[in-house]
């Protein structure tokens, strides 16, 4: 090697080594990651005809609304509130918290992912759903007039439990999760804030039969949430609050 490559060799070698360091640590990397990891919709994936594919391989897809953009995960998107932008393969993402494949030190279940809110509503508007009327109740991450998130859950179908979070400004990308450990609590993560309930937590999650849905709720047309969602995911696992922290992190928009 000559001298004058040798300089240029050693000239590049900090940008690009910054460079390579920031893509080990990108979100993707996160959140494929992620322990149990049944869902997982970067937004920036999608197939032929344009829906946004899950890249877990639990096989529920979101319908394109409006122009998204498709680029590098970090720059995705998905529109939400037109009623479409929900998964109807139920089947594939009913998680119980006691998966005997998962290790039994973290069995539970967690759901969270950044969303935009474009205006309140009078009504509880589902973030992530998968929850009927009684007997099929389920879980949720729905957000209500003021805005302030809730998180809640069902052992039989019928009786729920669930923790409040704070309200959250519209139109800023905002990370929430909803963490459900069987037979321990229930808990909202609103931002990095913390919310939780230990009160009577059953030891099993329901599976409903109504479908998995983001953006809407109780397959109701009247509690859908307009906005934006990118980085959506779902575990079969409770992850702890330090890995919650370090998505959030490391997957700021």
């Amino acid at each position: 090697m000559s001298e004058e490559t040798a300089f240029e060799v050693g000239r590049l070698y900090v940008p690009l080594k910054s460079i390579a360091d920031t893509l080990v640590a990108s979100q993707k990397d996160v959140f494929v990651r992620l322990p149990a990891l049944v869902g997982y919709w970067p937004m920036g994936i999608r197939d032929n005809a344009g829906n946004v594919s899950d890249h877990a391989g639990g096989g529920g897809f979101f319908a394109e609304t409006g122009v998204c953009p498709t680029g590098y995960d970090g720059d995705s998107f998905t529109h939400i509130g037109n009623g479409t932008n929900y998964l109807s393969a139920s089947a594939a993402f009913g998680i119980t918290g006691l998966e005997t494949w998962v290790d039994s030190s973290i069995r539970g279940l967690t759901v969270g992912g950044w969303f935009m809110v474009d205006a309140g509503s009078g009504t509880a508007r589902g973030i992530i759903s998968k929850d009927g009327v009684s007997p099929q109740r389920g879980y949720g991450l729905t957000v209500d007039a003021t805005n302030s998130v809730s998180f809640f859950m069902s052992g039989n179908g019928a009786a729920i439990f669930g923790v409040a979070g704070p309200a959250f400004p519209l139109l800023e990308w905002t990370f929430l999760v909803g963490r459900f450990i069987p037979s321990t609590e229930v808990a909202i993560f609103t931002n990095g804030d913390k919310a939780t309930s230990t009160t009577a937590i059953p030891a099993s999650q329901f599976v409903s039969s109504q479908a998995l849905e983001i953006g809407r709720f109780l397959a109701n047309n009247t509690r859908i949430v307009h906005g934006k969602a990118r980085d959506v995911f779902i575990c079969a696992s409770a992850l702890s609050d330090a890995l919650i922290e370090e998505v959030r992190v490391t997957s700021v928009p």
